[in-house]
C-alpha cells in the first residue's frame, strides 16, 4: 500500500507586524522533538549532540505571549521576523521531519532588492518523498510572499549556525556548530546551488605551535606585538565574570561594526534585546581567561576595539553526561520528568566543569577588532593559545569562518586544517 506525506503547519498566524507568532507550548514540544526522531542520529556513524531541551524550547518560540515569557522564553530574534512557519511532516501517522521558513526584516543584501527568504531547522528521514514536500511546503510559502531570493539553511543567520554539514561528518561537533546527516546533501542539492561555505578550523598545540613561535622570534628579535601596540595605546585583558553585565555593555558597541562587512555573508546587525539574549547564554558557559577585549587607551572612556570570545565546548559536557545516563528521548509531555532530570543534570556537570576549568576541547567563537593589518588579531590568537595550554585543552575549533573572509581564514590555515564544512544553498 502506497503511503503519503502529510505536511502539518503549528502556525495560524504565520504574517506578523509585531514579530510574535501564536505557537501553543505543545506545538512547539512535538517540533523540537522531531530532532530525536531522525533513525540516523542514533546509528554508531553519527556523532550528533542533542541539545538541552530547555534551551531548546527557549530558542525556537517565537510566541510572545506574556506567560511564555517565562516558560519555555521567547527568542528575540523573531521580533523582527514578518512571515515564519514551522512544518512537520508526518507518514503513516508518524513524525519523519521538520523545517521552518522566515522572512526577517532586519537582514539584506547589496546586491538584492526585495525581501530574502529562509530555511532552516531542517531535520528528515532518508526519504527523497520526505525531504520534498518539506523543502517545497516551505519554499511555496515564502514565495506567495514575494520573496524575490530564498536561502538556507541556517539557524537563524550567521550570528547562530550557519550552513548545512557537507564535508566532516566524522568529526565532534562543538558548541554551537552544526551537525546533519550527509544525505541531507542530496536533498539540497536537488532544492539549490551554492551560496557560500563556512569552514572550522581544527587546531591542536602542536598544529599551531609554528605560527606562535614566529612571534616569539619577533619578540626575542626586540619586535614584541604586545609591547608595540601598547606604546600605540592597546591594551588587551580579560574581561570580568562578575561583573559580565557591563563587560557586554562595552563590546556590544563593536561587534555590529567589526562584522557588518562584505566578507561576513548572512550576518544581520544585533539589536540590543538579542545581544542581550545571546549574552546571557554565553555566561553559563563562558571562562574570563579565555575571553579577552582590546581597549584604547589613548581616549578617556577607553573604548573596546577589539575582543576574542573562546567558549569551552558544552557539547563535551552534553556527551559526557549522555554516555553515563541511560538513552534519553523527550517525554511526550510538554517538559516532563525525564526532560527536568536530563537538563538538571547537565546544568549541574556544567556548572562544576566550569568552575574547576575541565575541559579538553573549546571553540573560538568571536576573534575580531575594528583596526585592521595592526597586529591585534594575532595578539589575540597567541593570547588564546596560552590560556587554552594553561587550562588543559587539547583541540579548538576556529568556526564559522566564511570562504570570503581571508583575513581570517588564511592565519587560521596556518594553526590548523580547515576539516570541516557548513554550505549555504540558494534555490533555483
Amino acid at each position: 500500500m502506497k503511503t503519503t506525506v502529510t505536511i502539518e503547519r503549528l502556525i495560524s498566524q504565520p504574517v506578523s507586524v509585531k514579530g510574535s507568532f501564536p505557537l501553543s507550548v505543545a506545538k512547539l514540544k512535538e517540533f523540537v522533538n522531531v530532532a530525536w526522531s531522525i533513525p540516523f542520529y542514533s546509528t554508531a556513524e553519527s556523532h550528533k549532540v542533542m541539545p538541552i531541551l530547555a534551551a531548546e524550547m527557549n530558542d525556537l518560540n517565537p510566541d510572545r505571549n506574556w506567560w511564555k515569557k517565562k516558560f519555555p522564553g521567547a527568542n528575540p530574534f523573531f521580533h523582527h521576523c514578518s512571515f515564519l512557519q514551522y512544518y512537520v511532516a508526518h507518514k503513516n501517522g508518524e513524525p519523519v521531519g521538520r523545517i521552518a521558513a522566515f522572512i526577517d526584516r532586519s537582514y539584506s543584501e547589496r546586491t538584492v532588492q526585495g525581501e530574502i527568504g529562509w530555511i532552516g531547522l531542517f531535520e528528515s528521514f532518508d526519504d527523497d518523498e520526505v525531504a520534498a514536500a518539506l523543502l517545497d511546503a516551505a519554499t511555496q510559502d515564502l514565495q506567495q510572499t514575494g520573496t524575490v531570493k530564498i536561502i538556507g539553511p541556517a539557524r537563524f543567520n550567521a550570528n547562530g549556525e550557519a550552513g548545512l554539514l557537507v564535508d566532516g561528518f566524522d568529526k565532534h561537533p562543538m558548541v554551537m556548530e552544526p551537525y546533519q546527516p550527509p544525505y541531507y546533501t542530496h536533498f539540497l542539492e536537488q532544492w539549490g546551488v551554492k551560496e557560500n561555505d563556512w569552514y572550522a578550523f581544527r587546531m591542536t598545540h602542536e598544529s599551531a605551535s609554528a605560527y606562535m613561535e614566529r612571534l616569539g622570534d619577533m619578540r626575542s628579535r626586540g619586535q614584541d606585538l604586545e609591547q608595540r601596540l601598547a606604546r600605540q595605546g592597546v591594551a588587551v585583558r580579560s574581561v570580568k565574570i562578575s561583573d559580565w553585565a557591563n563587560e557586554i555593555a562595552r563590546v556590544k558597541t563593536i561587534y555590529n561594526v567589526a562584522w557588518d562587512t562584505s566578507v561576513h555573508p548572512q550576518f544581520e546587525l544585533f539589536s540590543e534585546e538579542e545581544f542581550d539574549y545571546l549574552a546571557s547564554g554565553l555566561k553559563m558557559i563562558a571562562i574570563e581567561d579565555l575571553v579577552f577585549v582590546v581597549e584604547d587607551m589613548t581616549k578617556p572612556d577607553h573604548p573596546v576595539i577589539g575582543m576574542a570570545v573562546t567558549l569551552p565546548d558544552l557539547n563535551e559536557v552534553i556527551e559526557e553526561y549522555d554516555r553515563l545516563h541511560t538513552a534519553y528521548v523527550p517525554s511526550t509531555h510538554i517538559y516532563g520528568l525525564s526532560d527536568i532530570r536530563r537538563d538538571l543534570g547537565i546544568f549541574r556537570l556544567l556548572r562544576d566543569r566550569v568552575k574547576h576549568r575541565q575541559f579538553t576541547q573549546c571553540r573560538v567563537f568571536v576573534l575580531g577588532t575594528t583596526r585592521k593589518k595592526n597586529g591585534i588579531d594575532a595578539m589575540l590568537y597567541e593570547k588564546t593559545y596560552l590560556a587554552t595550554i594553561k587550562m588543559g585543552v587539547q583541540l579548538a575549533s576556529g568556526s564559522q569562518i566564511a570562504d570570503t573572509n581571508p583575513d581570517i581564514y588564511i592565519p587560521l590555515s596556518h594553526m590548523g586544517k580547515a576539516d570541516i564544512t557548513w554550505r549555504v544553498y540558494r534555490h533555483t
